[in-house]
């Protein structure tokens, strides 16, 4: 009887302070101005973990209770012990902000999307508030160019062009810039097994070609938002640091 009158006076202590440490005591304050604070990011990351480390010492100090209690109930047989452990019981009961708080939000993004719509769909189904459609260029592989190596200059090029044309290879052309500048193009192919098979052939005629695999480059479209936790993991997403949101979102 004696540990549950001790346990009554400590829960009821530790509930006055809980209470005034959220402001139960404490009266409401008028703003004093119009003009809203400004939070820097480091001082809303700062309070962020503050809040996890709340979150997780009021989770410790609630299940510690909570095992005394059980503990004590196991001894008790009375009426009257049982009406004071339901009223202990009541007290570290934890608030529905301690049991439901929600998780910090994340940055991520989202995609690639075949297009807006099927983008602006997928937000609301994850029902999406703050978030912005991005653009990203990507580098894939293409077709296979069979081609005749560039000259070291000018002449030799035209020269060589004429050979080839006198070999019956009229349907080609020369590439004017990037790396293969100078090399003349005989013929271009979607599967790489044609493409070796022309140069086989090209081979048999006395003509030495090569092949390269082009690639080329187009926009995807993805998605950068805030959430706390996503339902659908379709499409694919990525985890980013805060301040890719922060930026893309202004």
């Amino acid at each position: 009887m004696k540990a549950l009158f001790f346990l009554v006076c400590l829960l009821n202590i530790w509930f006055f302070f809980w209470e005034l440490h959220n402001g139960a005591f404490t009266p409401p304050q008028e703003p004093q101005t119009g003009v809203p604070s400004l939070l820097l990011v480091s001082e809303r990351e700062t309070a962020r973990r503050g809040t996890e480390i709340s979150r997780h010492l009021d989770r410790s100090v609630i299940e510690w209770q909570t095992k005394l209690i059980t503990d004590i109930s196991q001894r008790l047989d009375s009426p009257r012990d049982q009406y004071l452990l339901a009223n202990a019981k009541r007290i570290v009961q934890p608030s529905a902000a301690v049991q439901h708080a929600p998780p910090p939000d994340k940055c991520y993004e989202a995609g690639p999307f075949n297009d807006p719509a099927e983008l602006q769909r997928w937000a609301s189904t994850e029902h999406l508030k703050l978030f912005k459609p991005i653009y990203k260029s990507s580098v894939t592989a293409s077709d296979f160019q069979v081609y005749y190596p560039a000259a070291k200059d000018s002449e030799q090029t035209r020269i060589n062009k004429l050979m080839l044309q006198a070999k019956g290879f009229t349907d080609i052309w020369t590439v004017i810039d990037g790396e293969m500048k100078g090399a003349i193009s005989l013929g271009v192919f979607n599967d790489k097994q044609r493409a070796m098979l022309f140069k086989t052939q090209l081979a048999e005629r006395g003509i030495k070609a090569e092949i390269r695999q082009r690639t080329k480059t187009r926009e995807e479209l993805f998605i950068r938002f805030m959430a706390g936790a996503l339902v659908s993991p379709k499409p694919s997403y990525v985890n980013l640091p805060a301040a890719d949101c922060e930026n893309a979102l202004k």
